[in-house]
């Protein structure tokens, strides 16, 4: 009998770099089409306010040559786009009812005051942990900008979040029963911080400090202290750590000795088999939001 497979595909807008990925989800997950394409200053402006993409044409040229390269057909796509243009805050709900749309109300609510723009106009998503939410805000216009972008080029954007995300998300199979963990991503142009106690996601920090920034351990480190100086209760003993990009054991050494804590690499080419000589890695968001399609 021959088995059941799936083609998804994504695409993964850097600051810098816009890549896409076509996978096989069978039963193996294989990289069947990849390609990158370099954004040049000034295409793209990542902000959380204001639309990110000045120069509309010269985007979507580029991101016709980066689909076709990777063999992505017209129709369905899972979008990554920037950590740097959301903003994602915890929100206590206690004594909230638990309906959606009470919950949605009162996170609208409760952000008024710490929103750079009317939460009305954003587009929200939550998790729900115990009695917090872990939200998610992404201006309207914003997140708007990227879709239209594909889809005046016949794609269809069903799934739209960050890397960040979508990489804990992919991962959360290999952080097994684990309860108590601290999730590190880096990238070219960014990095970011989660931290999960008793099982429940209670700390997120990204910023626009990549692989290239001599600060990257400092601040990496410097976001783990921040947690523990506001919850001098915790111990953080190990970590995992995705890195997609850049000498990976020069990460976790000096990471390892920074924070005191066991680094343990976490790597998409475990999940995901691709061409010899193929740095799969450095593909993890655009794989990480096409295996995170619905």
């Amino acid at each position: 009998m021959f088995g059941f497979s799936k083609i998804v595909s994504g695409v993964d807008v850097g600051a810098k770099v816009l890549r896409a990925v076509r996978i096989k989800k069978g039963d193996t997950l294989s990289l069947e089409g990849y390609a990158e394409r370099p954004l040049p200053e000034g295409v793209l402006l990542p902000s959380y306010t204001k639309e990110n993409i000045p120069d509309m044409k010269r985007f979507q040229d580029i991101a016709t040559l980066a689909a076709g390269d990777a063999g992505l057909r017209k129709g369905n796509i899972s979008l990554s786009i920037p950590d740097q243009v959301v903003r994602v805050s915890f929100v206590e709900l206690k004594d909230v009812a638990a309906k959606r749309s009470d919950i949605m109300k009162f996170i609208k609510w409760k952000s008024k005051r710490t929103l750079p723009y009317d939460p009305e106009n954003a587009k929200i998503d939550y998790h729900l942990f115990g009695n917090a939410a872990m939200t998610v805000f992404v201006k309207g216009d914003v997140v708007s900008n990227y879709e239209e972008a594909f889809c005046s080029l016949s794609f269809k954007p069903g799934f739209v979040s960050t890397p960040s995300i979508n990489l804990f998300n992919l991962f959360s199979q290999r952080f097994g029963d684990m309860k108590d963990f601290t999730f590190i991503s880096v990238l070219e142009d960014s990095f970011a911080v989660i931290i999960v106690r008793s099982g429940v996601i209670v700390f997120y920090r990204s910023t626009e400090v990549g692989y290239a920034d001599e600060r990257l351990v400092q601040e990496i480190n410097s976001s783990i202290l921040f947690y523990i100086s506001e919850n001098p209760d915790a111990v953080l003993k190990k970590a995992f750590l995705f890195a997609g990009t850049g000498d990976r054991e020069f990460l976790e050494t000096h990471l390892s000795h920074a924070t005191g804590m066991d680094i343990v690499p976490i790597l998409i080419s475990d999940m995901v088999t691709g061409p010899r000589g193929t740095d799969i890695e450095t593909y993890g968001p655009a794989i990480a939001a096409a295996l995170g399609s619905r």
